[in-house]
């Protein structure tokens, strides 16, 4: 263990230390917050003697738990044997809500074998609501609808409360805030008929079920004796409410995090929970990691200035041992297209240096939002340089791995109404549009869900007679013929995994059965017959998951299968029955939860770096580092965003706080250069609008600039600025009033 604290400095030696008791670790950007944690895990295990079973360490995405993981099941093998590691919990907060939910849904009144909808399986239920409740969808937008009853679940409002929700936020028209409280109410009941969770409704539903059952309360108090959460900053009203809950009978909980990087207020983060931690832990002790690892002196002065000027804080200032290294550019051009073409140059000539060469994987591009990669895309393809774009189309969203594993989740759970919409007719089997609402109106008129209205539907009585012009009527003899295809083909799969050992490989080659009985490759192969190669592609996408599937931690599934028997000891027989022992359906049931968990996550398929520059939005850029980062776009109306320049009252003035951290945030990305861009005047339909330079490139001191003014053209006045936002205005809102009243 001495080995490993002598790697520490005097601050995280005794974030180490610490044992019992309330503990807010702030850590600065790069100032080596994982390794903390995870020597913090491990000092527990060796030090103090406590189990495995009973640390619980919460992250925000499966892959800072896994790296947390990694780092923590290596140290513990160093300092106590890998035997110690046994029992430790390190999940994001959304997997350790199913957990708890898996053990006792059926106390909110849902069933353990609950489906988790995706974000196309959500948007699809509340378009079909809006239709329902005849509301204009060409008023009401279902995304933003969505997006709402998300915002309202993160605040732990039900329907009820969310009415005064969606009217005192401001966000919305009093008509739209009236119509969203309602399709919430109404999706939440689909929901439930549905036996299933959204994203969002995992930690609502799991707050919800904690707060009802004291068993359940106790049980996890007893369990997690020991709590480490990750980036603190971002947590929502629902995770604080989860993390008050499982602390109810000990102060043992250790948050991590930066108020400085709080960004995500728009998805429902209150940097408050960090701000006022002493307030809701009293007592609790605050360390500052404030030495950064990662960048040269002078990018790290320029932050310091940047976030001093924001109101609430926890003062810090990041220091550094790097050496001062160079200034940081502030490019200027005269329009966007310039922009690009200048940033292209300047990474071939960076990279091309003879005395410091670069490879590509060394440079990225950050900008406020995805709209302006277009240029820099285009800049960089003349020039033959290598990139990608995170946060672009992720492996889970292509449609070959969404419809695979829709067969899979109807195989695991034929209630699943809404992946079996998906896939009842993919392949193409005659099961079309007009079958399906024959279907949907049984399923609907009986109470049942659209699988068990297809087998109702082809039915035979003991004669061998079939009953379907009776049991559902409209449907002709070729479509009951396709139904019972289908039906038959789900049985068959579902039956052979019942039949498949409890094994890695076994459990591969199943899902490769299940991919030639649906005729997958088949299938790619005639939608992509004029590009051979893309259907190889896809096709390959595809047995990706067969491949994942062989990977999953079925010891894991195993020891949160015993935890669901031991929490059901005091529910009823049928759920102690249905928790007691793993199954392949208990497997896929994991992979599955696995898959669909995290969706903002950047799924890339390939984790193998590979030679390329990087382009990503400010919000992506979190977590991330580079030797060389281009800061795009520095001006008013991209940073800050106009949303915010538009705004009033004390709402507008927190949303200026959070701009500020997001310019924070991308500054401290950067390790040795930092280029800060901006255009004089942006391209809009034919015209050159004027911009003002970014309020925040303005905070940093001219001492730490290089200036690079690459634009013979004057600066643009505040005056045409102004003059030029409101023509756009004007113009946006006559677009608007025409569109809605259905003229061209």
């Amino acid at each position: 263990m001495d080995k490993l604290l002598k790697k520490l400095n005097a601050a995280q030696r005794e974030a180490v230390y610490h044992q019992r008791g309330p503990l807010l670790i702030l850590a600065g950007a790069g100032s080596g917050k994982t390794t903390t944690m995870a020597t913090r895990i491990a000092y527990l295990v060796a030090k103090h003697r406590i189990r495995g079973e009973n640390i619980l360490g919460l992250s925000f995405t499966r892959k800072a738990a896994g790296e947390l993981k990694e780092r923590v099941e290596k140290m513990i093998a160093e300092t106590s044997g890998p035997e110690f590691a046994k029992g430790l919990t390190l999940s994001t907060f959304h997997a350790l809500c199913v957990r708890i939910l898996r053990a006792r849904a059926s106390e909110i009144g849902y069933s353990p074998d609950f489906t988790i909808l995706d974000e196309k399986d959500q948007g699809d239920i509340v378009k079909s609501i809006l239709r329902q409740m005849k509301l204009d969808d060409r008023k009401f937008d279902a995304d933003l609808i969505k997006f709402e009853i998300g915002q309202a679940k993160n605040r732990f409002y039900s329907p009820d409360q969310a009415r005064d929700f969606f009217l005192e936020s401001g966000r919305l028209p009093e008509d739209y805030a009236i119509a969203a409280a309602n399709v919430y109410e109404h999706y939440q009941e689909r929901l439930a008929a549905l036996n299933a969770f959204d994203f969002d409704d995992l930690l609502f539903q799991a707050v919800r079920l904690l707060e009802k059952s004291d068993a359940a309360r106790e049980f996890y108090n007893r369990k997690f004796q020991y709590i480490l959460v990750d980036e603190y900053q971002d947590t929502n009203p629902s995770q604080f409410r989860l993390l008050r809950l499982l602390t109810e009978s000990h102060d043992n909980i250790c948050v991590v995090g930066d108020d400085d990087q709080s960004i995500y207020a728009w998805r429902g983060a209150d940097p408050t929970h960090i701000l006022e931690f002493g307030k809701h832990y009293p007592g609790a002790r605050t360390i500052t990691l404030d030495q950064n690892y990662r960048s040269t002196s002078t990018i790290l002065d320029a932050a310091n200035e940047v976030i001093t000027k924001n109101r609430k804080r926890h003062p810090k200032r990041l220091w550094s041992e790097n050496g001062q290294g160079e200034p940081i550019t502030n490019l200027i051009v005269e329009e966007d297209r310039a922009e690009a073409e200048t940033v292209a140059e300047e990474i071939l000539r960076r990279r091309e240096n003879p005395d410091h060469p670069r490879r590509w994987q060394d440079f990225a591009v950050l900008y406020r939002s995805n709209p302006q990669s277009r240029l820099f895309e285009e800049a960089l393809r003349m020039r033959k340089i290598p990139y990608k774009i995170v946060g672009t189309l992720s492996y889970l969203d292509r449609r070959e791995v969404k419809d695979t594993l829709s067969y899979w989740r109807v195989i695991q759970n034929p209630k699943d109404d809404a992946s079996f919409r998906r896939i009842c007719n993919w392949p193409a089997r005659g099961f079309g549009k007009t079958t399906l609402e024959a279907i949907n109106t049984s399923a609907l008129a009986n109470g049942t869900s659209l699988f068990e209205a297809c087998e109702e539907a082809v039915k035979d009585d003991p004669n061998g007679e079939n009953l379907s012009a009776a049991k559902s009527p409209g449907l002709s003899p070729k479509a009951v013929a396709a139904v019972r295809a289908f039906i038959e083909l789900i049985r068959g799969m579902r039956a052979d995994l019942d039949s498949t050992p409890l094994d890695r490989s076994a459990l591969s080659d199943w899902g490769k059965r299940t991919l030639a009985k649906i005729r997958v490759k088949e299938t790619l192969l005639e939608e992509e017959k004029d590009d051979p190669a893309l259907a190889e592609r896809r096709w390959e996408n595809a047995l990706e998951l067969a491949n994942a599937l062989g990977q999953v931690d079925i010891e894991g599934a195993r020891a949160e299968t015993a935890e669901y028997a031991d929490l059901a000891s005091g529910a009823k027989a049928a759920l102690r029955a249905s928790a007691g022992d793993l199954t392949t359906v208990g497997v896929l049931s994991k992979f599955l939860q696995a898959m669909t968990l995290d969706p903002n996550e950047d799924d890339d398929e390939d984790d193998t770096p590979k030679d390329e520059v990087t382009l990503l939005t400010l919000h992506g850029s979190k977590g991330l580092e580079f030797p060389v980062v281009f800061m795009v776009g520095a001006e008013e109306g991209y940073l800050p965003h106009q949303r915010t320049i538009d705004g009033t009252g004390p709402e507008a003035a927190l949303g200026f706080d959070e701009e500020r951290r997001l310019a924070y945030v991308g500054i401290t990305r950067a390790k040795t250069h930092l280029v800060i861009s901006r255009a004089k005047f942006r391209v809009r339909y034919g015209k050159k609008v004027p911009r003002l330079p970014s309020r925040f490139l303005e905070d940093i001191p001219k001492s730490l600039l290089l200036v690079q003014d690459e634009s013979e053209a004057p600066e643009p006045t505040t005056a045409e600025a102004k003059e030029a936002h409101e023509a756009k205005v004007k113009d946006f809102m006559a677009s608007l009033r025409s569109r809605l009243q259905g003229t061209p």
